[in-house]
């Protein structure tokens, strides 16, 4: 078994597991103590075209998540990319 570096930044750390695999690590890991807590979500009503919807749900579909948390990642992205656009 081989025994895990400190590693010191968050840049060493991607560039190290690039090269490496976890599973030779396995039993150097310790479980997180973490504790994420999801943001509380405004609920909104928004009517799409069906054929839109449709196609939205097959790409969700796709990618393993629910058509609601794709549609909210979509939005997100696209106020993201207009607040950098808008403060140019």
């Amino acid at each position: 078994m081989k025994k895990l570096p400190e590693l010191k930044t968050e840049r060493e750390e991607r560039e190290f597991w690039r090269k490496h695999s976890i599973t030779d690590y396995w039993e150097d890991l310790q479980e997180s103590t973490d504790i994420f807590k999801r943001p509380k979500l405004a609920p909104v009503t928004l009517k799409f075209d069906p054929l839109v919807l449709k196609k939205i749900r097959m790409l969700a579909k796709k990618r393993g998540i629910s058509y609601n948390a794709y549609i909210r990642y979509l939005l997100a992205k696209s106020v993201e990319c207009d607040l950098v656009a808008v403060s140019r």
